[in-house]
């Protein structure tokens, strides 16, 4: 059975807080009592989870938003408990962050000194009074909304989707963007990210796990007139920020991959638009081994030639068979030059000759020639808008075949 703290009278923090957390008969909840302690002493409280969603907020003072010092918090990116609590800047506002278990869940606790009165130590005997009150009071924190309608998306429940819908203070039909991401779990995507939202007005909702992240992005208000200007307005932030976000390295190398679903609304297309994404992963990056971000038109591609693969027959012989002259007019050897350098041209260079020459590392010359001798092999024009299409899906198969074998 928990027992009640001795507290020093002279300490007026740590005796009046004491006092409110434990008065049950006064106050109906612990968050209650909490705000109840926080105001009569000048503190605030976040309570974090550790995967940095707010599960908890206790704010006496608006002068900065819980948003900002969670991004704060997450800038340390630690997962040490601490016995003392370290300062944290908060757009100018004193405020100190440690670890809290709660039913053997680690969480951060954020806490802010109003009028910048309290030392470190007091400060942290507060902290440990807030941990002990939490276990007589029996709180476990509410369950985050909006990690839970993410999941739901991600898992294609759409009933679990729908019935959160109403418990959210967001509008699903605002949701612009779904995207999954590698190595953005970092202080340098956050700060990408707060600058996308300062800037459009829009919204990042993410849950991390590792370094994979799930996340969905909400427009914004927007200064534009007309829907449809706005919503492109919409759709151009979220490219601008995805463009960011690959750029950034992690030692010496640009690790970042992100596969987004942009220009949709509504919980099924969101939900549609994470099943995509899911379902090309494994092979996008096979097909196009150059890129970092992979947009919708890049994965209905791939989800295209996995559904050609799995059909086989016919319909998969008659893309194949676009390739079928390399093999039957040549030598293997010469075949596969000429199939490396169509495949670089089509799916990686943007059907671009110079870039080419770089990706391959060969003379600009020498791609000129080869391309000349592809068009001749097959009796087309390799850039015709009749070609194109049927070429490129060729390609992405030819390449997704080196995987599967």
């Amino acid at each position: 059975m928990n027992k009640t703290p001795n507290v020093d009278p002279k300490n007026d923090l740590i005796y009046n807080t004491v006092h409110s957390l434990l008065d049950f008969e006064k106050h109906r909840s612990f968050p209650e009592a909490l705000r109840a302690a926080a105001e009569k002493n000048a503190f605030q409280v976040v309570l974090i989870s550790h995967d940095f969603n707010p599960m908890l907020v206790v704010e006496t003072r608006y002068t900065t938003t819980v948003a900002d010092a969670v991004r704060r918090l997450q800038k340390h990116e630690t997962n040490e408990r601490t016995s003392f609590y370290s300062t944290l800047d908060v757009e100018g506002i004193v405020a100190y962050w440690g670890t809290i278990l709660i039913e053997d869940e680690e969480y951060f606790l954020l806490i802010v000194d109003n009028e910048e009165q309290y030392s470190a130590l007091e400060i942290t005997k507060l902290a440990n009074i807030i941990e002990l009150a939490i276990g007589m009071w029996k709180y476990v924190p509410e369950r985050n909304i909006k990690t839970e309608f993410i999941k739901a998306l991600v898992r294609g429940n759409h009933n679990i989707a729908y019935s959160l819908k109403g418990e959210m203070d967001v509008d699903p039909e605002d949701i612009v963007s779904v995207f999954f991401a590698r190595g953005i779990n970092n202080s340098e995507a956050r700060d990408c990210m707060e600058r996308f939202e300062h800037m459009s007005g829009g919204e990042v909702l993410c849950i991390n796990e590792g370094e994979e992240t799930y996340g969905i992005i909400l427009r914004g208000s927007g200064n534009c007139e007309g829907q449809d200007t706005q919503e492109n307005q919409g759709k151009h932030s979220c490219l601008a920020l995805y463009a960011e976000l690959k750029e950034i390295e992690r030692g010496s190398e640009k690790s970042v991959r992100i596969y987004h679903y942009t220009g949709l609304s509504g919980i099924e297309e969101a939900s549609d638009g994470f099943h995509l994404i899911k379902e090309t992963r494994p092979f996008v990056e096979t097909v196009f081994p150059y890129k970092r971000v992979f947009s919708k038109y890049e994965l209905v591609l791939v989800s295209n030639c996995i559904n050609i693969q799995m059909q086989g027959g016919r319909i998969k012989n008659n893309y194949t068979a676009l390739l079928g002259p390399f093999h039957k007019e040549m030598g293997e050897n010469k075949a596969r030059q000429l199939l490396d350098t169509l495949e670089t041209f089509v799916l990686d260079a943007g059907m671009n000759s110079g870039n080419t020459s770089q990706f391959m590392g060969i003379h600009a010359n020498t791609v000129q020639y080869r391309l000349r001798k592809i068009n001749e092999v097959l009796g087309a024009d390799i850039t015709g808008n009749r070609v194109v299409p049927g070429l490129t899906i060729a390609l992405a198969l030819d390449r997704m075949e080196k995987v599967v074998k």
